[in-house]
């Protein structure tokens, strides 16, 4: 795999960034938690590709990824985010020095890889609507609109692109052709779907409760409780409010599983695995294995949710994903 220093190597050689310390200090504080960051690794390896060409697509990838957080948390009120140290402001502008450097490392790598430039070019427009995308799926984040119609326009916005565009832009490192690159983007975009509603429910089983519930509105498994009919419901929009209290916040969990919320996400992550599948069936890869491994990985992650959270599991759902 490769490492944060080779990433680095192409980071650190940006002009502004060698003038800039405080700059640097972010992308390290980052690149601690860099795993998503492989993504156009991994595409690039299942289309045989050699890995050392896909280097500064990867760091670029991570640049974007900074920036794209840095903003969500100031968006979210995230207590964790890094800009309650730095300053909204600053961490705002830190967001988009990052996301110009992505668009410098990819335009000064391109003579060196040899991508030619109408790959470049495919790569770039990719960048853009990553970015684009993901701020258009921000914004819509930050609507209080109770429908399960707004919800999936903003998973299809913000929670998508950046995993689409990770095995889009490695299979194009890798010397993958359109096509191939295109059914990898198809693929990734379902993996961000998957880990969407995994993390939704993973969220509402936190103790203390986790912002999700505080906005009531962007977490599937909540929006659903809210939605449905079912005996609990008035109570649980009584909860709501007061989800500070443990105790409050134990019932509120007992009603999600009571009003079918729990079973929905997994309904929607079980369709939303064997789409996924099916995209790998129909890609012809040179190293087909690790795809098919790195979607086990995540649907394994459901099962420890599962059993962490004490959530039932029927077994034939459990059949399907393992199928």
């Amino acid at each position: 795999m490769i490492d944060v220093t080779q990433m680095s190597t192409y980071f650190l050689q940006q002009p502004e960034v060698a003038a800039w310390p405080e700059l640097v200090e972010v992308w390290h504080h980052y690149a601690q938690n860099a795993h998503s960051w492989h993504l156009p690794e991994l595409a690039c390896q299942a289309v045989g590709g050699a890995v050392a060409r896909v280097v500064p697509m990867i760091t670029a990838v991570g640049c974007c990824h900074i920036s794209i957080v840095l903003v969500d948390d100031i968006l979210d009120d995230d207590p964790k985010g890094l800009y309650q140290r730095l300053g909204a402001g600053v961490a705002a502008n830190f967001g988009l020095a990052f996301q110009s450097i992505a668009y410098r490392i990819v335009q000064q790598a391109a003579a060196e890889m040899g991508w030619g430039t109408a790959v470049t070019q495919q790569m770039l427009a990719e960048l853009i609507h990553l970015n684009l995308k993901t701020a258009y799926g921000q914004h819509l984040d930050v609507q209080e609109i109770l429908t399960e119609a707004h919800y999936w326009d903003t998973v299809e916005a913000k929670s998508t692109p950046y995993y689409g565009a990770g095995f889009y832009l490695g299979a194009l490192a890798g010397g993958a052709d359109e096509a191939v690159a295109t059914q990898l983007r198809q693929f990734g975009g379902l993996i961000g779907k998957l880990i969407q509603i995994s993390d939704d429910l993973a969220d509402v089983y936190q103790t203390p409760a986790c912002p999700d519930w505080q906005r009531g509105t962007g977490n599937l498994a909540i929006l659903y409780a809210r939605l449905a009919e079912y005996s609990g419901k008035t109570r649980f929009e009584e909860l709501l409010p007061k989800i500070a209290d443990l105790s409050l916040l134990e019932e509120a969990q007992q009603l999600l599983l009571q009003s079918g919320a729990v079973s929905y996400c997994i309904y929607h992550l079980l369709q939303t695995a064997r789409e996924a599948r099916a995209v790998l069936n129909d890609c012809v890869l040179e190293n087909p294995l690790l795809l098919q491994k790195f979607l086990a990985e995540r649907i394994s992650h459901l099962f420890e949710l599962m059993e962490t959270s004490k959530m039932p599991l029927p077994a034939e759902l459990a059949a399907e994903l393992l199928a």
